[in-house]
């Protein structure tokens, strides 16, 4: 019985964590208001992870459209972003 409710709550949990690509472009769109984010996508080298590596593309859409413009959140953003650019170079 134990078995089958971990498998229930897995299920229910990973289905909060998925990212689709309307999150994706969403987060996208908000982020292009930031500077730096605006120097990543210039960077060639790094656009083409942003565009293309699916665990940075994840990284993207797991922010939070509506607290990205907060500072102290948006700086957090930009680490993580940073870090998963990094991992993927």
């Amino acid at each position: 019985m134990g078995i089958i409710l971990d498998i229930f709550y897995l299920a229910i949990y990973k289905t909060f964590l998925q990212v689709d690509e309307d999150d994706i472009s969403r987060n996208v769109t908000h982020l292009k208001k930031y500077t730096w984010f605006r120097d990543l996508l210039n960077d060639q080298k790094c656009k083409e992870i942003i565009i293309y590596d699916s665990d940075v593309r994840h990284v993207i859409g797991q922010f939070k459209t509506g607290k990205l413009h907060k500072r102290r959140y948006n700086i957090r953003c930009e680490r993580k972003l940073h870090q998963a650019l990094f991992s993927a170079m």
